[in-house]
């Protein structure tokens, strides 16, 4: 009994072990395309008529994709030494939930300080 008791906790704490979650770095989170969602310093949803969508790459490329006009235009992004994203001269902090990312302003006082994007599987 007590030796099937010592394998069901040693079975228990190495299935722990390997269920935990891996922490992901924001230069491999990011990676993909992302549907813009909404804009505001809470939270508000983008117009129904506003589609445009981002996508990074690893070689720092990000696509900008409008679908009103069909417009793609390319840009760089990279990430600065404080673990913020900077593109075309703005400066962001990413913040990743499951299949969500908000891009706050770093360095500019604006009306909507945050913009959200869902993941485009």
């Amino acid at each position: 009994m007590k030796t099937r008791s010592a394998l069901i906790l040693l079975l228990l704490f190495t299935l722990s072990i390997s269920c935990k979650d891996e922490e992901v770095s924001p230069q491999k989170a990011i990676l993909g395309k992302w549907e813009f969602v909404g804009i505001g310093n809470g939270r508000i949803q983008a117009p129904a008529g506003v589609k445009w969508y981002y996508e990074y790459f690893e070689d720092s490329l990000r696509l900008h994709y409008q679908s009103s006009t069909g417009q793609i235009v390319k840009t760089k992004y990279y990430w600065e030494n404080n673990g913020f994203l900077n593109t075309e001269g703005t400066t962001y902090k990413c913040v990743f939930y499951r299949d969500t990312m908000q891009l706050d302003y770093v360095h500019i006082n604006a009306i909507f300080m945050s913009s959200f994007f869902k993941r485009i599987k």
